[in-house]
Parts: structure tokens; sequence; C-alpha cells
């Protein structure tokens, strides 16, 4: 893999994972089990990557999984797209694909302690992101009766591997001609950072 697509900014790992919280989670001894859930990254007093915050519903199988073996690896798919040859004026090119995304591995500490606290800021986040102020609270008592059927965990990071293929490797002119065709998709903002 290029270290062109991987060496990727801490900021820039952040920036990804809050405008893209939806990961799966894969445990595993059984990944069979995986589940799509979205996922916080808390950050140390350096502002690095430490750990994933979430939730999962209790009956799933994936919580039994994890209270017997912790490993877990979580995948983030970001924006994408198919690039096709017609889009740049070099012969002889092939189609790719770009992409960002992030594996992250790590162990899981299911904590029933944490199941309000990782749902009030999963929405706290995303109704920022949105604009809203709405809040659990809204939902009265029968928020008390939804936090019974999910779990808590925090995931303590021990790998993690961005891979942001926008581009880096084409010429400056391809690089142009692929940014003015991607024109409004979410992949062309991750073109101007990377």
């Amino acid at each position: 893999m290029s270290a062109r697509f991987t060496d990727v900014p801490n900021a820039d790992i952040l920036r990804f994972t809050a405008e893209n919280p939806l990961a799966w989670i894969v445990p595993h001894s059984e990944p069979a089990d995986a589940i799509l859930m979205p996922l916080l990254v808390e950050t140390d007093s350096a502002d690095l990557p430490k750990t994933l915050l979430g939730h999962l519903p209790r009956s799933g199988r994936l919580v039994s999984q994890l209270s017997t073996d912790p490993r877990t690896t979580c995948l983030f798919l970001g924006p994408h797209a198919y690039i096709p040859p017609g889009w740049i004026s070099k012969s002889g090119w092939a189609p790719t694909w770009n992409f960002v995304s992030l594996k992250i591995t790590g162990t899981t500490v299911l904590d029933d302690t944490l199941t309000e606290d990782a749902v009030r800021a999963l929405v706290a986040h995303m109704e920022t992101s949105s604009g809203s102020r709405w809040t659990v609270d809204r939902v009265g008592p029968r928020f008390e009766t939804l936090l019974q059927g999910i779990i808590g965990f925090r995931i303590q990071i021990d790998t993690l591997v961005p891979r942001f293929k926008t581009a880096q490797d084409e010429s400056d002119t391809s690089r142009t001609e692929l940014h003015a065709r991607l024109e409004g998709h979410p992949l062309q903002s991750w073109m101007d950072n990377i």
C-alpha cells in the first residue's frame, strides 16, 4: 500500500470520522457477526485518536462475541467514486476507484455505565452537524426504556490505518481534470485537503 494514501494527518482522520461515523464493527472471533453502528472517536490530551465510543443492541450476537473475545476491527468508508478513463486526457490510462477509508483495530470494553453517555454524545454530535438542537431529553420517560435495549462500549485503539486514495499518485494535470469532474461530489473536498 502506497504511503501516499496512508500518510494522513490526524486532523483529517478526525474530520473524516466526524463526517462519516457509521462503521462496520467486526469481531475477530466471528467476522460474520459484524454490524454497522455509529462510532465517535475520542482523543487524548494531544488530540490524537485514543478510543471509539459507541453502543450496541443487547439482543445481537455481537455483544456475546465481544464478551468472550473483545478484539475488534472497525471499518469506516467515506466518499468514493468510480473514475473512468474518459475523465482525463492521458492516453492509455485505466479506470480506478478513489475513496476515503479507515481501518481501526482495538479491544472492546462493554460497559453499562457508558450507555447513556454514548447515546447522548452521538445524538449531540449528529444534531450539531445537522444544525438541529434536538436532544434525547425530548423523548421523555421512554428514553430509559430504550436504554435498556442497548449497551455502551469503548474500543481502545491499537492500530489505525487510513487509506485516502484521492488521486495523489496522478500528475498535476490529471489531478486537476479529476477534481473538475468531481464538482459537487463529497470526494472533491478530500482532494483539496490531501
